[in-house]
């Protein structure tokens, strides 16, 4: 079960050629309606937070000034940090704020570890082709090296949450993905769609290797069987039950990618949960898995999850 007791929201202030803007963009605005939802629905408390990113040689400029007091940047991000943490408030939902310096994806990662978050909200872009334009290079670096999971919003003010789609590929992440999106779905009180794809590889081998396709079929049918029975499984260890719009089963075969980006089109899914590879290093400039391909096909929220640290 993923934890909402404390939630850092991101918010970007930065406008054409202002550091500091007043006026949230509609990405920031989601990412802000986004966390306090999750944290009036999971009882936890909120910190918002914006990262001035600036070189070093500027922050030694702009951080103080000879009386030691905080640059006029700073506090004019606190201000607006602040009208976000009393909005929160009004909400019912206890908020604090904080500025950062730096590169925003690793100052956010180092402020995730450092204070224990539970969970980190962020904005994205609205759609495009490609993926680092379409989910910004912050967000695309928090899903591959953020410790703890990444809600992603999607900038659409006129669509609440109707449907949440869990992949389930059967690892040990895949039974935290299923609860949170039982949670989820709860929470928003939406229907949920689980997912799993019998990788279609083995028949094309089988195909060629002069066994009846009669035989081939006969065994795909089993294999679609045995994975229906073990989701079934998976999801009885869940309170999926309790859902008020109840639970769509989808077992299939073929390639997950084209699957899956089936399934959010065919069910106008709002909000994907799904696992990531969680690389770091050199590894992580191309994530290399299902979970970067889909992000440039999606048109919609997206909750990402790590494995647990072994």
């Amino acid at each position: 079960m993923i934890s909402f007791a404390k939630i850092l929201v991101g918010v970007d202030l930065s406008h054409a050629d202002r550091l500091i803007s007043h006026d949230l963009s509609v990405r920031c605005e989601q990412a802000v309606q986004k966390g306090i939802a999750l944290a009036q629905g999971g009882n936890g408390k909120l910190t918002f937070t914006a990262v001035i990113d600036i070189s070093e040689q500027a922050l030694h400029l702009i951080e103080t000034d000879d009386s030691g007091k905080k640059s006029k940047v700073q506090l004019e991000a606190e201000e607006v940090l602040g009208t976000l943490v009393e909005r929160a408030k009004a909400e019912g939902v206890d908020a604090d704020a904080k500025v950062l310096f730096g590169p925003s994806a690793e100052s956010m990662i180092k402020f995730v570890e450092a204070g224990k978050f539970t969970l980190v909200v962020v904005g994205r872009k609205s759609k495009s082709s490609l993926t680092d334009l379409l989910f910004g290079r912050t967000a695309i670096k928090l899903l591959r090296k953020c410790p703890v999971p990444v809600y992603v919003a999607k900038p659409d003010p006129a669509r609440t949450i109707e449907s949440t789609l869990v992949a389930d590929d059967f690892t040990e992440v895949g039974e935290q993905i299923l609860d949170a999106g039982v949670q989820l779905a709860r929470m928003f009180q939406t229907r949920l769609h689980v997912v799993h794809v019998v990788e279609s590889g083995e028949d094309y081998k089988l195909a060629g290797s002069g066994i009846p396709m009669g035989d081939i079929e006969k065994l795909r049918d089993s294999e679609l069987e045995r994975a229906k029975t073990i989701l079934q499984e998976r999801l009885s260890r869940t309170d999926y039950r309790t859902l008020e719009l109840g639970t769509v089963v989808h077992v299939e075969q073929g390639s997950a990618e084209k699957v899956i980006c089936d399934k959010l089109r065919e069910n106008e899914v709002d909000l994907l949960v799904m696992g990531t590879a969680g690389r770091t290093g050199l590894s992580a400039m191309i994530m290399g898995n299902t979970a970067e391909r889909i992000l440039a096909e999606m048109d919609c929220s997206l909750l990402a999850i790590k494995p647990k640290s072994k």
